[in-house]
This record gives structure tokens, sequence and C-alpha cells, in this order.
């Protein structure tokens, strides 16, 4: 995190290294509030001490203090080929392509990004962002 320019200047309920831990969360449960994700990451450590005061607004303003240079780092500093030469078949490296559509907010700035489906002159629906991965 301190690589990213996001070091702690004073302790906090939530940590920025919790954050991290709760985004990544939030893409394990892509259905559940943020409420929920915060209960099942709870359930999985039992050394966690109760948060009365945690709410969405608090897990809303952790995020934004976190910021995406830190996940970006955090991706950049894992994300490498995880076969080794040896390992290539017929001299390749073999790998999946898979894709998506997820239904983003209906803001003006999505409508731009992504546009919604339908024709120009009735657009229906909710924009939709195209994600696209690659797996080795």
């Amino acid at each position: 995190m301190g690589e990213a320019g996001r070091s702690e200047k004073r302790r906090r309920l939530l940590s920025a290294r919790f954050t991290v831990y709760f985004v990544l969360a939030m893409c394990l449960f892509p259905q559940a509030d943020y409420l929920e994700v915060l209960r099942l990451v709870k359930t999985g450590d039992k050394g966690l001490r109760s948060w009365p005061g945690v709410n969405k607004s608090s897990l809303t303003r952790a995020r934004q203090r976190l910021g995406w240079p830190v996940m970006r780092e955090l991706f950049q500093s894992v994300a490498r080929p995880l076969g080794a030469d040896c390992e290539l078949f017929r001299g390749l490296r073999v790998l999946a392509l898979d894709g998506m559509l997820l239904a983003v907010p209906d803001s003006a700035g999505n409508n731009d990004a992504f546009g919604k489906s339908g024709s120009h002159r009735s657009p229906m629906g909710y924009p939709q962002a195209r994600v696209v991965a690659v797996a080795e």
C-alpha cells in the first residue's frame, strides 16, 4: 500500500489492509451487499472483534480512502504466468479466454462509456460493461 501512495496516517477501525481483503471478498461474493460481505469476512476469522459502528457508508469511505492504485499494485505484483517454460504444450502456453457482461449503474458517464442495448432511437435496459479475462 505504501508503493501506491496509500500509507495510513492513523489507526482506523477499518484498516487499509482489511479494506483490501474486503474488496477481494466482494469479488468472491458479487451478489452480496456490503454488510453481508463484511459478515462473511468476519465469520472466516474468529479473532476479529465486533464492529458495531461499521455500516455501508463507512465501508464506502474505507474503499474511497484505499483507492484503485492499491488494487492495481496488488494485481501487478501477483499477476504473472504461473507455468514454467517446461510446462508448455508444444512450445505454446495454454490459456483460456472467457467473457461476460456486467450491468453497471445507469448514469450519464456509464451511458457514454458503455452504451445501452436496443437501437439509437429506443435504448433499453442498463448500460453493460463487457469483461474479458485470460486464464492460464
